[in-house]
């Protein structure tokens, strides 16, 4: 697939004839310098945009030739994703957040796995604040924990670990991992940290808008 996009001067190439295959259960880490389309094409995998030509299949469901309705329905059966910039509803409390998509899917116990995951990500203390009340990396934590407890086929994460001090990086890393490996959960991850990458089934790279593995 490629993603290209026109400016008031001429038609910008963000990603250059992508070819990427991701097993059911594998970890992937996309790595690359700023701006070379990582965050983009993790968006893309994701149903969240649009190719400008090629393909994009989730399981056995081509999201290419559905509309937003389509993709968003997909989403909603197999897909979790970690936002760089949290995403959080600045009217509901961390609690409230993760609980959310999983009352909207019509999950029974989602209060408790709300608070499970909350638990696991250091959060006990904060089930009733809301994003303003919470540090960059308290919000990025909430929209783990949120990722998490629904439980997706699979799991896009945009620099989960980026707004994390060292311990509670290596604390969310820990949780990454244990979800794909005992879920079988497909782990697609972006990341500027070589040591979350190394943990990885495979790396792949970006560069001027092309795909290398590493």
């Amino acid at each position: 697939m490629s993603k290209r996009v026109s400016t008031a001067e001429h038609e910008l190439t963000i990603l250059n004839n992508v070819s990427l295959t991701v097993s059911a259960g594998q970890s992937l880490a996309i790595v690359g310098p700023s701006g070379a389309g990582k965050s983009t094409l993790l968006g893309l995998l994701a149903g969240l945009d649009s190719p400008t030509e090629g393909e994009i299949w989730l399981g056995d469901q081509q999201i290419t030739q559905m509309d937003e309705e389509g993709r968003a329905a997909v989403r909603a059966e197999l897909v979790g994703f970690v936002f760089q910039t949290f995403q959080l509803l600045s009217s509901l409390t961390a609690l409230e957040n993760v609980s959310l998509p999983m009352e909207l899917a019509g999950e029974k116990q989602a209060r408790g796995r709300a608070i499970d995951f909350l638990n696991k990500v250091g959060l006990a203390e904060r089930l009733t604040h809301y994003p303003k009340q919470l540090s960059g990396g308290e919000q990025q934590r909430v929209a783990i924990a949120r990722a998490f407890a629904c439980q997706p086929k699979i799991l896009f994460a945009d620099e989960p670990t980026g707004n994390l001090d060292q311990a509670t990086g290596l604390k969310v890393s820990d949780l990454l991992f244990a979800l794909n490996q005992q879920s079988d959960t497909t782990l697609v991850l972006v990341t500027h940290e070589q040591r979350l990458a190394e943990r990885c089934d495979k790396i792949v790279s970006i560069d001027d808008g092309r795909l290398l593995e590493s």
